[in-house]
Formats: structure tokens, C-alpha cells, sequence
């Protein structure tokens, strides 16, 4: 089974801690999940360990994994780092190809069918956002903004979770896609840089609530 299975135990993995089905704190049970998922227990160590790099889970000082609770002070950090980095991605793009304009449309339109689906809306604005700075041609600054963009799927899923801040995403990329369409790299840098920015009140607020519930 070899790479398939750990790539199969990677993304299972992962889709259950941004859907909260493993929650932040929790001891993940490699036996467990090797049996679940059918895979040796050593490639779903090894999908953990590659898990930890974009900062799902950490290890634990008798060599198990937990997972990583979401923090309020990660995501006022990473935000303004995602929009710089992203913003320069697209001032630094010679130009847009026609296809992945068309690309971004499809993805897009993909994101508004699954308006009441957390985690495929969460997938669609990951893909979007990833076509959006993939043509800057600066491998730096793409190895820099990825893993970064990765470790945000957990608040992003948590932001996706109301349907209306779906929708405001959507039209939010249709007007990036428009800039991109003109020729207006600065606006559509402007435009994505909003379309961050105006996410993360929502998402603090959602943060905020979990933690007095908790």
C-alpha cells in the first residue's frame, strides 16, 4: 500500500480534526485509526508526523500525538501574514491565464452550491485561494503561503460553518475574479486582502463563543 495508504491516512486524518471529530487536546490512537482506516499503524504515524508540520497536531513528550487546540492569538497572527503574502502573490503575477480564470469561476460557483456543506465550502475557498496566487511564479513565497494556508483550514471550516458568510465569500471571489478579468492585479490584491480581512471578526467572534461554552 505504502505511499497510498499514508496519503489515504493523511487526508482522513485531517478532515476529521477540521471537522472537530478530533478535537483540539484530544490523544490520537494510531492503533485505532490504522484498524479504521486499514492502513498499517506506521503510515498513519508517518501521516501524523507530516500532520505536525502544518500544525494539526503536536507531539507529546511519550512520543503520541494530540491535537492542536485552536487559538485566538494563531489566528490574529496568521491572518495578516496570509494577507501580505497573498496580496504580494498577486501583485507579483505577470499575468492571469484565461483558464485559471476559468478555473477560479468553476471553483467558485462550486463553493456557492455547497453553501450549507462546512466542508466542502472550506475545501472550494481553499482550492480558490491556492489557483489565486499558484501563477506568481515565486516558489518562496508559494512554499512560505501553502503550509500556512493549510494550518488555517480549521478556522476557515469554523467561518464556513454559517451559510450567509458563505455567500458573502462567493461574491467576495466574484469581484477578484472581475479585477483578475480586467487586468487589475492591485485590485484584485486589494479585493483578496478584504476578503481576509472582513473574515476575521466573524471568526473571533466564533472562537470567542466555543471558548465560553467550553
Amino acid at each position: 500500500m505504502g505511499h497510498e495508504g499514508r496519503e489515504r491516512a493523511w487526508h482522513e486524518i485531517e478532515v476529521r480534526i477540521v471537522r472537530g471529530d478530533l478535537a483540539g487536546g484530544e490523544r490520537v490512537d494510531e492503533q485505532e485509526l490504522a484498524a479504521e482506516l486499514d492502513v498499517p499503524p506506521g503510515e498513519v504515524r508517518e501521516a501524523l508526523s507530516a500532520l505536525a508540520c502544518d500544525g494539526f497536531v503536536r507531539c507529546e513528550g511519550d512520543d503520541a500525538y494530540a491535537v492542536t487546540e485552536l487559538s485566538e492569538s494563531e489566528v490574529r497572527e496568521a491572518y495578516p501574514v496570509a494577507i501580505l503574502l497573498e496580496g504580494l502573490a498577486l501583485r507579483t503575477t505577470p499575468e492571469f491565464p484565461a483558464e485559471a480564470l476559468a478555473r477560479l469561476r468553476a471553483i467558485n460557483e462550486e463553493m456557492a452550491a455547497a453553501h450549507s456543506d462546512p466542508m466542502a465550502a472550506t475545501a472550494c475557498d481553499h482550492r480558490f485561494h491556492d489557483e489565486l496566487v499558484g501563477h506568481c511564479a515565486n516558489e518562496q513565497l508559494l512554499a512560505t503561503v501553502r503550509p500556512l494556508k493549510r494550518m488555517l483550514l480549521r478556522y476557515e471550516y469554523a467561518y464556513m460553518s454559517t451559510e450567509w458568510l458563505v455567500d458573502r465569500s462567493v461574491a467576495q471571489h466574484r469581484q477578484i475574479i472581475d479585477a483578475l478579468a480586467a487586468g487589475d492585479m492591485d485590485s484584485a490584491s486589494q479585493l483578496a486582502a478584504d476578503n481576509f480581512r472582513d473574515a476575521l471578526p466573524n471568526l473571533l467572534e466564533r472562537l470567542q463563543s466555543a471558548s465560553v461554552e467550553r
